[in-house]
């Protein structure tokens, strides 16, 4: 019996290894719309509470490395920037109308002090990364894949379009802005006798949760909870070694 459990371990590392491909590195570019958050705010001590829908497209690049498991499955970590965007508000006021903006915390360095709002702002973020990834010849240097990573973002740097005078007001307040778990599929094919290849995917993000903006008004508490909250395209660059 430990003659064949022996014998087994060392055909399956065996396998194991012959299975492997190589590692690689790959500059990954992205491109996502989403659904941010559809939650109920209040402006710091306000009597009142303000329904709000943020929308928004995002972009980003990111350094990843891939590291074969088996034959068919990779680990992927990476690293990159971030840009996270919210383009469209929507959000109830007082007497129940909807406005495409809210109301900020800012100074005006006029001295003019009215009750602000923004109808735009993002966020610029360092982005990390870690997933699996499962590989499939399709034909030739053809390959299919479906894959799905954990995604964190720190923030160090926010702006904020001013409705008042279409001034920009920038601050640079490092903290965590959330994290995300998304899905994706799409095509590879090797080129240049298998040294480099490119792969286009589809991201379907599951789940995402940010923090409320203090700038808001609001408690850094909050969470802002989504599931199936977008989508996006991502193309990727990369190299065998």
């Amino acid at each position: 019996m430990l003659r064949l459990i022996l014998l087994f371990t060392t055909l399956s590392a065996a396998s194991f290894v012959q299975g492997q491909k190589k590692k690689s590195v790959e500059l990954d570019f992205i491109g996502r719309y989403d659904k941010h958050a559809d939650y109920t705010t209040r402006f710091y001590d306000r009597t009142y509470t303000n329904d709000t829908k943020l929308r928004g497209y995002s972009y980003g690049a990111n350094l990843n490395f891939l590291q074969p498991l088996t034959q068919k499955l990779k680990l992927k970590i990476g690293a990159g920037y971030y840009q996270l965007g919210v383009g469209k508000i929507e959000q109830t006021t007082r007497v129940n109308t909807i406005v495409p903006a809210r109301t900020i915390d800012y100074n005006h360095p006029t001295g003019v002090q009215p009750l602000f709002a923004t109808d735009y702002y993002k966020y610029d973020n360092l982005a990390l990364s870690g997933g699996i990834i499962y590989e499939q010849n399709l034909k030739g240097q053809w390959n299919y894949f479906i894959g799905m990573d954990f995604s964190y973002l720190y923030t160090f740097s926010q702006l904020y379009n001013i409705t008042y005078d279409n001034s920009k007001y920038r601050t640079n307040n490092g903290k965590t802005l959330g994290f995300g778990v998304n899905s994706y599929l799409g095509v590879m094919r090797s080129f240049h006798k298998d040294k480099y290849y490119i792969n286009p995917k589809i991201i379907i993000p599951l789940y995402q949760q940010l923090r409320a903006d203090q700038v808001f008004g609001e408690d850094n508490s909050i969470k802002m909870k989504k599931w199936l909250n977008g989508t996006g395209l991502s193309l990727s660059i990369g190299k065998y070694f």
